[in-house]
């Protein structure tokens, strides 16, 4: 009893003992200095960032300790892809780089006290000075010249029901002349080949676009570089192959599969073998259809779905609208499947289930554009929608808005809107915004603003009336083009606008701004104007004229930038 007694004692002491030096332990730790907000709440510092090749982007990160937070002690490292620039030991840091592609910058900033680190990563997307912008194809002499302006972001801050943020929007203030020597003679247009464009990740791969240049001899040009990569006719495979008196005057071109039309009407179809690759194919040489002749072939736009998978063409013969089936797909990978594509280069006559619009069309059709529509914002599952412009004898346009889907064995139109435009006296161009709804029309000097279509949403049918846009200008529109961008990333609410390219056959160019207003409920457009954005108070003298305009586009750069500029 004794023993246990003395047992008991001694574990009593023992306690005693360490809890003294448990509480002497105690006194000595060391609060930790956290981050106000979380380790990653960085002010200043964005996940993304876009430049270009050359351009200087300067990093200067915010953030506050929850101690020292006036005057902290703390010491700063940066990583470029995870590894350590030694020379660089401050708070901002200039990232430059000469060559294209994406690269990830890591910011640390360490308490010193403590020895805590807290970093946060951005991917700057480097990108060539040519991937986006506009171009200009004007005459000299009979030579090819290409012109191009190059689109840079302004930051500014917005409030929008209450809620301040910063918003992005392009300004031009360099123009790159003459860009390409030895480029061809006699320039006719330009056309945008959009290619693939990886919309969900899965192959790690970003295709830019090609440039092509409609002259004597067409040429497909590098969306990067302006390098050429081929000129049409080689696109045959062999020199024996090309047709006789081959000549070409329109093509469509999408990732899977390229037509292009001859001057004897005859269409050339080719089936590519890559979505990575613009030259993955050669063209058959003999005429689609058994040698139909069509007099029209109008440009395609396909975003990796099978979705829109349909050519449109226009019989010599009878005048009418016809599909070409496109639809070639590759899946789990980039080569496009024979499984997919052996229907494609089909040609079916478009069927309704109540009407006969595309058959022996007694108008005259003056042109068609691709203006591919996805109400939800997500252009890889946007249906085939195409505006067509109509004219009779005494000049009185209408305008078709419709939607065509193609199958292995049919191409059926499922929704066709009608609508009468008025007379047009001297029509010269449109651009389109399929995704903001409306186009504007070229008449002699003055634009004109028309909403088509439909409102997804509330149900109401766009049936309005052309509305000046606009003062006239000084000399005749040669050419139109636009960005079609649509609403702003970060509310989804405070809409993006539109911005359109005129060139006058005085050799002027201009971009706008189309601020539209609307109802609120109902969607129409009530009024819409436009705010010149170039030339502008940095432009010189010389650049704004560009002498014989020929033809302008908006480059788009990859299909990712169809719905929404990168900023």
């Amino acid at each position: 009893m004794k023993k246990v007694w003395i047992y008991a004692v001694i574990t009593a002491f023992v306690g005693i003992l360490s809890g003294c030096l448990d509480n002497n332990n105690s006194y000595d730790y060391k609060q930790i200095n956290e981050m106000q907000g979380g380790a990653n709440n960085f002010g200043n510092f964005s996940t993304e960032y876009s430049v270009f090749s050359g351009q200087e982007l300067k990093l200067e990160p915010t953030f506050k300790f929850t101690m020292d937070s006036i005057s902290p002690d703390v010491s700063y490292e940066w990583y470029l892809n995870h590894k350590l620039l030694t020379e660089e030991t401050g708070p901002t840091y200039t990232f430059l780089s000469d060559r294209g592609g994406t690269y990830e910058v890591t910011f640390a900033v360490q308490d010193n006290k403590t020895g805590v680190k807290f970093s946060s990563s951005t991917f700057v997307k480097v990108r060539s000075v040519y991937q986006r912008g506009w171009v200009i194809l004007s005459e000299e002499n009979g030579r090819s010249v290409l012109h191009f302006i190059i689109p840079d972001t302004y930051k500014y801050s917005v409030t929008y029901n209450g809620t301040t943020f910063m918003r992005d929007s392009l300004v031009y203030h360099e123009v790159r002349r003459d860009i390409v020597p030895d480029l061809g003679t006699n320039p006719v247009g330009l056309m945008n080949n959009i290619g693939d464009m990886d919309y969900s990740g899965d192959y790690g791969i970003e295709v830019y676009d090609e440039l092509v240049v409609k002259q004597d001899t067409w040429v497909e040009l590098n969306g990067n570089t302006f390098e050429r990569e081929v000129y049409t006719y080689q696109e045959f495979g062999d020199v024996s192959q090309v047709p006789e008196d081959f000549s070409p005057v329109e093509a469509a071109m999408t990732y899977s599969a390229k037509a292009v039309r001859d001057k004897n009407g005859q269409i050339y179809w080719e089936n590519k073998g890559d979505v990575t690759d613009f030259h993955a194919g050669f063209y058959t040489p003999v005429g689609l259809n058994n040698n139909t002749l069509f007099s029209r072939l109008f440009e395609a736009y396909k975003f990796n779905q099978h979705y829109t998978n349909v050519f449109l063409a226009l019989t010599k013969e009878d005048n009418s609208f016809v599909g070409i089936l496109d639809l070639g797909y590759a899946y789990g990978g980039t080569t496009i499947t024979e499984n997919s594509s052996y229907s494609s280069g089909n040609v079916y006559a478009i069927t309704e289930e109540s009407a006969t619009h595309f058959s022996n069309v007694e108008k005259e059709v003056v042109d068609a554009r691709p203006v591919p529509y996805e109400s939800s914002n997500d252009i890889s599952s946007a249906e085939a929608c195409w505006v067509a412009l109509l004219k009779n004898d005494a000049n009185q346009y209408d305008l078709w808005y419709f939607t065509l889907k193609g199958s292995k064995t049919k191409v059926t139109c499922e929704d066709f809107y009608e609508n009468s435009l008025g007379v047009i006296s001297d029509y010269r161009d449109m651009a389109v915004f399929g995704n903001k709804r409306y186009t504007v029309i070229a008449n002699g000097n003055q634009l004109y603003y028309y909403q088509f279509g439909s409102d997804y949403w509330t149900g109401t049918e766009y049936k309005g009336n052309l509305q000046p846009l606009g003062e006239a200008f000084p000399s005749k529109i040669k050419s139109l083009s636009c960005i079609d961008v649509e609403n702003n990333t970060y509310l989804q609410k405070y809409p993006y606008n539109g911005q359109l390219g005129v060139a006058l056959e005085d050799g002027s160019f201009y971009i706008f701004g189309v601020e539209e207003t609307k109802n609120e409920e109902t969607g129409v457009c009530t009024g819409a104007k436009i705010k010149q954005l170039f030339p502008n108070e940095t432009t010189s003298e010389e650049n704004k004229n560009f002498g014989k305009i020929v033809d302008v586009l908006y480059k788009l750069g990859r299909g990712m930038d169809y719905m929404s500029f990168s900023f």
